[in-house]
């Protein structure tokens, strides 16, 4: 597990979500939002830099399409190894 794949998984969120690549400065923002986040985990972190960016919530789990709930299980893992470091 790397800074860049956990990166990533954040930013294929977004993408998912907005449907198109995000830029480099946006991707500075993200991380941006994540690395001044004060929540507790890796995961919550990046939940609050995306929902930032997007300006709105990631839908409930039971209302995800399964590509998305694959996209997020994939950077909670992610999430849960950087913590574990």
């Amino acid at each position: 597990m790397s800074r860049e794949s956990f990166c990533s998984s954040i930013f294929r969120i977004i993408e998912y979500i907005n449907r198109y690549e995000l830029s480099d400065t946006g991707k500075k923002l993200v991380l941006h939002y994540f690395n001044e986040s004060k929540m507790p985990t890796s995961y919550r972190r990046a939940i609050e830099a995306i929902e930032r960016y997007l300006h709105d919530s990631i839908p409930e789990s039971e209302m995800r399409p399964p590509r998305l709930q694959k996209l997020i299980e994939s950077m909670a893992s992610e999430a849960e190894s950087w913590d574990s470091e």
